[in-house]
This record gives structure tokens, sequence and C-alpha cells, in this order.
């Protein structure tokens, strides 16, 4: 059984458009907190934003998947919690090329992923633990959209605001975005003053 709970909004577009440019990088020298841990990517570099959708999975049932991205919207980022399963790969090639379609910005799973090679082509970054060729099966067992999930030490629900680049992945928190947003702003700015003083 499915379960779909009701998906929240906690941003503004405004305050949303405030947090898209912001380096996980800068807002590291304010918070320790809200910072994903030990994912690889299929591409490095790539910098993705967007509000999550989050799944929960019973192990080895990959199936609730589909329905998670029919609930997502372009620029989401799909959030995909595989209740500690590893060895079985939730996420391969169709997986993003239906990503792709539904014009999300990328795919956060701790969790292990398949066809690596054709990943790395597609252009769609996916941030994953494992690597495997065993993968998850429609066991049609219990799951969860939109709830509360666990991802790389991040507690995560739908509607949270999330930020992907070289050096990371950050939740904003509802309790001091606003502080965040106006320290790592300023950083931001006084940096780029800095750094025109080393130009020639």
């Amino acid at each position: 059984m499915i379960r779909i709970v009701d998906k929240k909004m906690k941003y503004t577009n405004e305050t949303m458009e405030l947090m898209q440019p912001l380096h996980t990088s800068t807002i590291g020298h304010f918070t320790d907190f809200g910072f994903v841990n030990d994912l690889k990517t299929t591409h490095p570099g790539n910098r993705i934003s967007g509000t999550a959708v989050t799944v929960k999975l019973s192990n080895g049932d990959g199936k609730p998947i589909t329905e998670a991205l029919n609930e997502t919207e372009a620029g989401d980022i799909l959030i995909i919690d595989t209740s500690g399963n590893k060895t079985h790969a939730c996420w391969g090639e169709f997986r993003s090329l239906q990503a792709l379609a539904a014009k999300i910005s990328g795919v956060i799973i701790n969790g292990a992923i398949t066809d690596l090679d054709t990943l790395w082509q597609v252009n769609l970054p996916v941030y994953y633990e494992t690597v495997s060729a065993q993968t998850t099966k429609p066991l049609n067992l219990e799951a969860e959209i939109h709830g509360l999930v666990s991802v790389g030490g991040v507690v995560f629900e739908s509607g949270d605001y999330v930020i992907a680049d070289a050096d990371g992945i950050y939740k904003f928190n509802p309790l001091d975005y606003e502080d965040i947003i106006e320290k790592a702003q300023g950083k931001e700015q006084r940096e780029e003053v800095r750094r025109r003083t080393f130009q020639v």
C-alpha cells in the first residue's frame, strides 16, 4: 500500500529565488546542520536546486518510485529512502528517462543505482551510495510519499528546499533559513569584491 500524505509548501517563490544561487560551501561557514553525508554523484561539478519530493520504500520494493515521479513537478528533486537497502538498485536508465520527461532537477538516494555507464550520459544528476547489478522488484509493499525520510544523516519531507553543487548537498531549515540566506548573501558579496582585487 502506498500512502500519499499532504505535501507542505514551506517557502514562497521569492524566498526560493534567494536560496537557489547560494553555494553549499558558503552556507557551511554558518552551520553544520542540514548537510547530506557520503553520497557520490553521476555528474560531478553540476549544480541543482529545487523543492523536495520524498518517497520511503520498503526494503527491496522499487514500484512506488513510479507513483512518486507522478507527484513531482518541473524543477523538483526526488529524494528516495531505501530503508537501509544498499544492495538492490532502485534507480537506473529508464528511471532517469522517466525523470527527464518529468523535468525534475535531480535525484538523491541513500542506496544503490544501476546502469551507471548510461547514467553518466543522461543529463540528470543522481546522488547515490552504491552501484549494484541487483535491482529492486515490484513487491507491492508499504511505501509513503511526501512524508519524512532520512537520507545521508538528514531528515527530509516534501516541500523542503535543497541545493547541491560540487561541494555537497544542503537542506534549508525553516527555523533559520532567513538568517542563513542573509549571512550567505553577505559573505558571497564580500568575496566577489575581494576576488576582484586579485584580477589583473
